[in-house]
């Protein structure tokens, strides 16, 4: 057929004219009724599709999200604790075992004083040193991440929070530490209030702790032997303890951050509580004299960072540098008496 400015155009063929004539009121409604449905769920895939990605779905300060003039819940992500030596990990350790949550120890052992009862994991622990296998919930998560098996590693589809300390205080808690410090239980000789015996032990301590890192760290994951063996190829006990390991390794793999929530031990409290809130979850902690796990008095007699000499903090500086710059703490060249320091972070990391 041609039209009128001369091109040529299709007619409609008369069957498809036929169907077209022939497609009844009652017919069209009955098939937009079995159609309805199809259409309604289709356009409710689309918007949770959307907004709804399964459990672990989380905004950083938000629990909805809008879409189309309506909201949506949002579901928080599960949130797992990194125990840091001496930070107050075993106090928030008991927190969650109290309110029904298995966080860093209580997810490898029964620990009575912390209240874990129902390890979850599979875990035997070695009769040699690791730095990955020994006390593994003090294990930085990059490391533990490659050298165990899917089901020992607790940290997957989660939210991991961790305790960041003042360098120069971690340090004394450290020396005052029954497991590893001075007066550990396999040394009772010398007067742990005794400035020269602090610097003696931050400068042994440190020089020896950072020796290892370094050698372990030159070596690739894949040359490591898969199985170690006591006396034979373990590694050295200090390492395998993670006492006093700089605390960025933990927060950071390279430049990429792996723990989302930094909370400082300046301000346990006041931060830990508020990171539960912002998770749902109605847990608190208690102020350190009133935990009952772990803690030491020592009165008046305790050293303080104002102990340490200029040696010991130049090698702290030199050795924790990573966690002065990436977690916000503020380096001193040495403490003076008549000046004020404030050992808080400067940033939130």
């Amino acid at each position: 057929m041609m039209s009128a400015q001369g091109k040529m155009t299709r007619r409609p063929s008369s069957r498809t004219r036929s169907s077209i004539g022939n497609l009844n009121p009652v017919r069209l409604v009955k098939v937009t009724l079995y159609l309805l449905p199809v259409v309604l769920l289709a356009q409710t895939l689309v918007v949770y599709g959307k907004n709804y990605t399964g459990r672990g779905l989380r905004t950083d300060d938000v629990n909805a999200v809008e879409s189309d003039s309506r909201t949506y819940p949002v579901l928080p992500k599960r949130l797992e604790f990194v125990h840091i030596t001496k930070t107050g990990g075993s106090a928030i350790e008991k927190a969650g075992a109290m309110n029904g949550h298995i966080w860093g120890a209580c997810h490898y052992m029964e620990l009575e004083e912390v209240g874990c009862t129902k390890p979850d994991l599979p875990y035997i622990s070695p009769k040699y040193q690791s730095y990955v296998l020994t006390s593994p919930w003090h294990t930085p998560p990059k490391l533990l991440r490659q050298y165990v098996r899917a089901d020992q590693y607790p940290y997957d589809d989660a939210d991991l929070f961790v305790v960041v300390r003042n360098p120069y205080d971690r340090i004394l808690s450290e020396y005052y530490c029954p497991w590893t410090g001075f007066h550990a239980k396999s040394r009772k000789d010398g007067d742990p209030h005794e400035p020269g015996h602090l610097n003696w032990w931050v400068e042994a301590t440190i020089t020896k702790l950072s020796a290892q890192v370094d050698e372990f760290q030159k070596v690739d994951p894949s040359d490591r032997p898969k199985v170690q063996q006591e006396y034979v190829n373990e590694d050295p006990r200090l390492l395998a303890q993670k006492h006093y390991v700089n605390q960025a390794e933990y927060v950071f793999d390279g430049e990429n951050r792996v723990v989302k929530n930094v909370v400082h031990y300046e301000h346990l409290s006041e931060e830990f509580n508020d990171l539960m809130k912002k998770y749902g979850m109605d847990i608190t902690i208690p102020p350190k004299h009133e935990s009952g796990v772990y803690t030491s008095d020592h009165g008046d007699n305790r050293l303080t960072f104002m102990d340490l000499n200029e040696a010991s903090v130049k090698i702290i500086n030199d050795y924790a540098k990573a966690d002065f710059e990436r977690l916000g703490y503020k380096m001193v060249d040495k403490f003076e008496e008549g000046i004020e320091y404030n050992t808080e972070a400067t940033f939130s990391s």
